[in-house]
């Protein structure tokens, strides 16, 4: 009888937000170069990963399911390619089938890079799993290869921590002062917008000098270098996410701002504040998080 074995993994995907997001110039390969200073968050999705090794396999199988809609968006799911392309990158032939549950709390295609976040943990469960047959040999560099073809957002959920981004947003330098010892509200209107639909938008024509890269801790004094450059756009197209913001600073943020290309808008609160904005938000229907 052909052996089987099933080994089972769980992990936490976190939320980012931006404080600060600029984009810098138009690159030849069709993407932008940008700068920004990622901060992870405690809002998570629950990844559920499954792998069945068995003689009996021809070949490797691949299934994600979301909630009751498996197969979610079939190969075209970021996690699905973040699969494809380990096994590629390290040559693993092994007769397997991988599930990927995913119990889905980030909203989508709201600024908050949660599929990206997904995939990077795709890879990190993959390497725990396979680090006896790929070794240690460049797997780093490699993991970051395999991010970065994935999502311009994927190579600093593999950091996890708070960083200066530069380059598409792979080029990343940690910061481990930047600390915000506020209260983050953060608060999504459930309007979903494309990372690419909103470049579209920007049609950025000229080139900008970084202005965040000196910024190594979370002071309010910066924060009027914390802009982000999408606001200009999404705020025209969705003038709902700008009453936002608007509403963040009048409950009593000391700084709020759009996270990515939106729609989630954050504003950072000094703790006997942000219960009646959350109250608010709230009353209002929007999914709300307090960080």
């Amino acid at each position: 009888m052909l052996k089987k074995k099933i080994k089972e993994y769980t992990f936490n995907s976190p939320a980012k937000i931006n404080l600060g997001l600029r984009v810098l110039s138009k690159r030849k390969d069709g993407y932008h170069n940008i700068e920004t200073i990622f901060y992870p968050v405690k809002i998570y999705d629950k990844i559920e990963f499954t792998i069945k090794e068995n003689p009996e396999f021809k070949k490797s199988i691949i299934k994600i399911i979301a909630g009751k809609n498996k197969n979610i968006y079939g190969k075209n799911n970021i996690c699905y390619k973040a699969v494809l392309r380990f096994l590629k990158e390290f040559d693993i032939n092994n007769s397997i089938e991988i599930i990927i549950k995913i119990n889905k709390n980030i909203p989508m295609g709201a600024g908050l890079a949660g599929g990206s976040s997904n995939a990077a943990a795709v890879l990190k469960i993959l390497a725990k799993h396979f680090k006896s047959q790929i070794g240690l040999n460049n797997i780093t560099e490699k993991l970051k290869k395999i991010a970065l073809s994935l999502g311009s957002d994927v190579p600093v959920f593999l950091l996890n921590k708070a960083a200066y981004g530069r380059g598409r947003g792979e080029k990343l330098t940690p910061l481990p002062r930047f600390k915000i010892n506020k209260k983050i509200l953060i608060v999504n209107p459930g309007i979903h917008i494309s990372t690419s639909y909103a470049f579209k938008l920007l049609n950025l024509k000229t080139q900008k000098k970084p202005l965040l890269k000196g910024i190594k801790f979370y002071n309010p004094q910066n924060t009027n270098l914390m802009i982000n450059d999408f606001e200009r756009v999404i705020f025209k197209k969705y003038p709902l996410i700008e009453k936002l913001k608007f509403e963040m600073f009048c409950l009593g943020a000391e700084f709020a701002l759009m996270s990515g290309s939106g729609s989630t808008v954050y504003g950072v609160f000094k703790k006997d504040m942000i219960k009646n904005a959350s109250a608010y938000f709230k009353r209002a229907k929007y999914k709300v998080f307090i960080i």
